[in-house]
This record gives structure tokens, sequence and C-alpha cells, in this order.
């Protein structure tokens, strides 16, 4: 474990070096999460009924709004485009005999780019959205099941991630399937909008799918929409997506090792 440590804290040395580009995207981010503030506010002060057919008050709705934008900071990026890369140039056959484990370097690396947005984009944020803006927040056993559920969502955004970016060394060029990967988990997720504002049906189907565990349901705990015994039917539901899909991510990993394909040759 030593190594994958190391190698945390290197990514994290490594990607404080761009502050100008942190600025950048913390003043990009800051003007999303008001642009998303006042869209949800004026759809509410707009709409009729919307409090009594969602059970989410304009101020919850702002909440949620909010902290999608910031949670979006905190999920891994993707990998797909490394990958091609390295399968293009032949170097991943290198990085698959490296002494290490492929996922868990990768899974190293995504963690030490958390810790940097944690601190230096996510808190300062968040305290200042505290600051100027009313805000519902969780306390007690509910802030800390919104705490775990973020952490599970960082878990099953990596291992959608990384099995998406092992198709590079079947395919090599991953830009139409990572690009669908994305707007799937857009509309799925309930980043942009809550799966609660769905037909029925729809919602229904998308609640089966891992997707929501990335936002729909820390964000949902976080504005007190998920409480009582939901909160831990919906932790353990993202806790066996993991599973399932880490399962998965190990059994196309040993598939990829046994046969690599490698772009012309």
């Amino acid at each position: 474990m030593g190594k994958y440590a190391a190698y945390t804290i290197t990514t994290l040395k490594n990607t404080q070096v761009y502050k100008f580009d942190l600025l950048l995207r913390v003043v990009n981010s800051f003007i999303l999460v008001i642009a998303f503030r006042e869209a949800w506010k004026a759809i509410y002060e707009n709409g009729q009924g919307l409090v009594l057919s969602t059970g989410v008050t304009s101020q919850g709705m702002q909440t949620y709004a909010m902290l999608s934008v910031i949670l979006f900071a905190l999920l891994p990026p993707s990998i797909s485009y490394e990958i091609s890369d390295k399968v293009r140039d032949g170097s991943i056959v290198f990085d698959m005999q490296k002494p290490w484990d492929y996922e868990w370097m990768h899974f190293s690396k995504a963690v030490g780019v958390f810790v940097f947005n944690l601190i230096y984009a996510v808190i300062p944020q968040l305290i200042a959205i505290l600051l100027f803006f009313p805000v519902d927040y969780p306390v007690g056993l509910q802030a800390a099941a919104f705490a775990a559920s973020v952490l599970l969502a960082f878990l099953l955004s990596f291992l959608i991630n990384f099995i998406v970016g092992m198709t590079a060394v079947l395919f090599t060029e991953t830009w139409g399937i990572d690009m669908f990967k994305t707007v799937i988990t857009d509309i799925c997720s309930g980043a942009m909008v809550p799966l609660w504002f769905f037909p029925d049906a729809v919602a229904r189907f998308l609640s089966w799918l891992p997707f929501q565990g990335i936002f729909n349901i820390p964000l949902s705990l976080f504005i007190g929409k998920i409480t009582g015994t939901a909160v831990w039917e919906q932790l353990a539901f993202q806790a066996a997506w993991c599973l399932a899909l880490l399962l998965l991510s190990r059994l196309i990993l040993a598939g990829v090792q046994r046969k690599l394909v490698i772009s012309g040759g």
C-alpha cells in the first residue's frame, strides 16, 4: 500500500503546480453555482405546486443545484484519453508490467486529485456559499451519511470511468464512448435535474441504475430529501453497485492483461 500512497502524494504535489488553472476552474465553478441557483429559483417562482409535487422547497432545490456543481469538482476525471494515448504509442504494455496493480495505480492518482480539489477548490467554495446564500445543510448522523455517500459516489464514478477507459485497449479511440458515458451520467445521475422531476416510470427505471448514486443520492441526503431508514437503504444501494462494478472492473482488467490489444501491432 505504501507505493500507492506515495503515488497519491506525488499526484497531489504535481497538481499543485497548476495554480492559475485552479483559479480559472474555481471562478468558472462559482459562476456555475450562481447560474444553477438562479435558474432553479426562477423555475420555482414561476412553477405551480412544485413544493407539493416534489417535497422539496425552493431553498432546498437551490442548495441541491449549488452542491451539484461542487460535487462535480470532487469526482475523478475521465481516464479514457490517457489510456487511449498509451495504447497508441504502446506504453501501456510497460504500465501493465510494472510492479503495481494497474487499477490501484489509477485509483491512487484519482485520490490525489480528489484531495487537491477538496482542499483548494471545494472547501473555499463551500465557505463562500454558506456565507452568501441561505443553505439547508445536514447535521449529526445525516451529515455523516452525506459524507459517506460522497465517498461512495467518488468510488462509483471512478469505477465507471475505469471500465470505460479499459475499452481503449479494444477500440483505441474512445472519444465517442467517453462522450456517451458523460451524457448518460449527466442525465441519469441527477447532476442537472433531480430524478424526482422525471416521469414516475422513468424515475423508477433510473433508480435501479448506478448513476443516481453519483449525484442524486448524496445531494438528496444533504437537503433532507432522504431520511430515516431510507438513508441506510440508499447507502447500501451505492455500496452494492460499487462492489458489482469493482468485480466487473477486475474481470475486465484480467482479460485485458491476458490478451492486450495494441493499435498497429
